[in-house]
């Protein structure tokens, strides 16, 4: 018995073999009809759009007025949400948005990412605070002087 199954394994195994060997075949044989067909073509590396790229003076003020006019039109959206709505990534607009801060065309509110953006003399717009943090400070010193009075 333990012959007989040699035997078998045997076969089995020079079957498979066998049809492998053929599949390998064909597959080489398809793969190289394919290549002669239309020829062996070797695709021109696709260019990548330059990134770092210095933008015009005219591309700026081209951002600078859209995000101006979509700022103007929605007061007090973040820049995530403003990119968003223009198509333009975060980084792209920001030095559109400094210009626009230096020429005070527009205002902000905020901090980091919570910084919401409003046109200059929009009644939408947040009074400026700057006031209040004199105030802090005239406190602080005050207080100072009343401690160093106490303990002379």
């Amino acid at each position: 018995m333990d012959n007989f199954q040699q035997q078998v394994s045997h076969r089995v195994d020079a079957f498979v073999s066998d049809i492998t060997e053929l599949a390998r075949a064909a597959a080489y044989e398809a793969l190289n009809s394919a290549l002669e067909a239309r020829g062996v073509e070797t695709s021109a590396p696709t260019t990548r759009p330059r990134r770092g790229g210095k933008r015009t003076a005219e591309e700026l003020q081209n951002m600078a007025d859209t995000f101006f006019e979509y700022v103007s039109e929605h007061p007090g959206q973040r820049m995530e949400q403003i990119s968003k709505a223009l198509g333009f990534s975060t980084s792209e607009l920001s030095l559109p948005v400094k210009k626009l801060l230096a020429s005070k065309k527009i205002q902000l509110e905020g901090q980091k990412r919570a910084t919401q953006y409003y046109a200059a003399g929009d009644p939408n717009a947040p009074a400026k605070s700057g006031s209040r943090r004199k105030s802090k400070r005239r406190a602080s010193k005050t207080v100072k002087r009343k401690a160093a009075k106490r303990s002379r």
